[in-house]
Formats: structure tokens, sequence, C-alpha cells
């Protein structure tokens, strides 16, 4: 079983044939929206910070 996400070439003819000639099945994963997760949001707002404060070491971002 070959797992994919919705990007248009992997949705082409070509990739297909070649996976099914393997005897493989393919299984599409659901749409994804990161503007509707208020995780990836949560994480946005927290990487943004970490990135305005630098914390390049673990020190650092214990610190911060």
């Amino acid at each position: 079983m070959v797992i994919r996400d919705n990007l248009s070439p992997h949705k082409s003819a070509p990739t297909f044939d070649l996976i099914t000639a393997m005897g493989a099945q393919i299984l599409f994963l659901l749409a994804y929206s990161p503007d509707l997760n208020p995780i990836e949001k949560m994480w946005s707002q927290i990487k943004n910070f970490l990135r305005q404060v630098e914390a390049r070491t673990e020190a650092a971002l214990i610190e911060a």
C-alpha cells in the first residue's frame, strides 16, 4: 500500500500506472488545512517567538 498526499503529480496517470504495476494499492490522505488546526496556529506562534529571541541552544531554549 502506498499512502500519498493530494499533491497534483501524485494523481497523474503515469504515477498510478507505475505504482499499480508493482502490485501496490494507492490510498490518498484526506484534505488537510493547517489554517483550521489550532495546534498548527499554536506552534506557529511558538516558532515565531523562538526566532525573535534567537534561542539557538538548549539552554537558551529552556530560558526562553
